[in-house]
């Protein structure tokens, strides 16, 4: 089974590190971007940064840059980001049999684990495979990180779409892909996605350590400048006090996570924790 994979470059911050965990299993890595250097609503982004960590990372040649006009300010972002994700979906498609569509903050932290999901949706006919991440809000100065979490602690996954599809798949919205079956991987026998409800099928489990690691508001104050300027959920913060709210949470952390108990937003509730491997790393 050939894989390749694309990324869209424009935000640096973790693109080393994603690119690199899914480096060994992919044959070919489309990199699109705005020729421009522009986001999808207009904003610079730090493209060339992003490329110059690309091409360091790059050992083997297997990146293949595809540049293109996607910014459309006049368009809703998640449109223009379907459109880039398309074009650049149907570029590493030739030639391959699934391609993996990971953003640049996400990690794969057990790449043995991640290709047996797409091995065991290959073998069922499935066409497209939906794994789960574990959303990494911030890394206090101590370096633990706190992860969004159930209500007492407990494991909370995320899925913003598949994160692998069959090479010729249309997309619906972002990465999604409506209408299309699939695989789907949870770290338990129920589903432990707060968007969807308990009754979702899950068809493998595995352990949480196995899960991708989505190095979300894992950032700089500069990073996190840029980010609030130019995520496509951009219009839709108060991000005044989405950061204020972040550096409080960073600077107290244990006491951000004994909140969970009574914090009533499935998507705000933290626990603290600690990974070795990522943390001397920075963004």
């Amino acid at each position: 089974m050939k894989l390749h994979a694309y990324v869209l470059a424009g935000d640096p911050a973790w693109i080393a590190q994603g690119i690199g965990s899914f480096y060994g299993l992919v044959d070919r890595i489309v990199v699109s971007y705005d020729a421009d250097g522009l986001s999808w609503s207009g904003h610079p982004l730090s493209t060339e940064e992003s490329l110059s960590r690309i091409a360091a990372a790059d050992s083997d040649g297997k990146v293949v840059l595809r540049p293109g006009r996607f910014s459309n300010p006049e368009l809703m972002a998640m449109w223009a980001e379907t459109a880039q994700r398309q074009d650049a979906l149907d570029a590493a498609s030739e030639g391959a049999d699934w391609v993996l569509q990971l953003d640049t903050d996400e990690v794969v932290a057990d790449p043995v684990a991640f290709l047996a999901a797409i091995d065991a949706a290959e073998a069922r006919g499935a066409s497209a495979v939906e794994y789960p991440a574990r959303v990494l809000y911030a890394r206090s100065s101590s370096g633990r990180f706190l992860e969004t979490c159930g209500r007492f602690w407990s494991t909370q996954s995320s899925y913003p779409g598949p994160v692998a599809v069959r090479a010729g798949t249309t997309l619906s919205h972002a990465r999604q892909a409506a209408g299309v079956p699939t695989y789907r991987v949870d770290v338990s026998a129920w589903n432990t996605d707060p968007a969807r409800p308990s009754t979702t099928r899950v068809d493998h489990v595995i352990p949480r350590d196995q899960a991708l690691l989505h190095l979300s508001w894992v950032r700089t104050e500069a990073q996190m400048a840029e980010k609030r300027a130019v995520s496509g959920h951009a219009r839709g913060r108060d991000w005044d006090r989405e950061l204020d709210r972040w550096r409080r949470r960073m600077r107290h952390p244990y006491l951000t996570a004994a909140g969970a108990p009574f914090t009533r937003k499935p998507f705000e509730r933290y626990r603290v924790i600690s990974l070795p491997s990522f943390a001397r790393l920075e963004p």
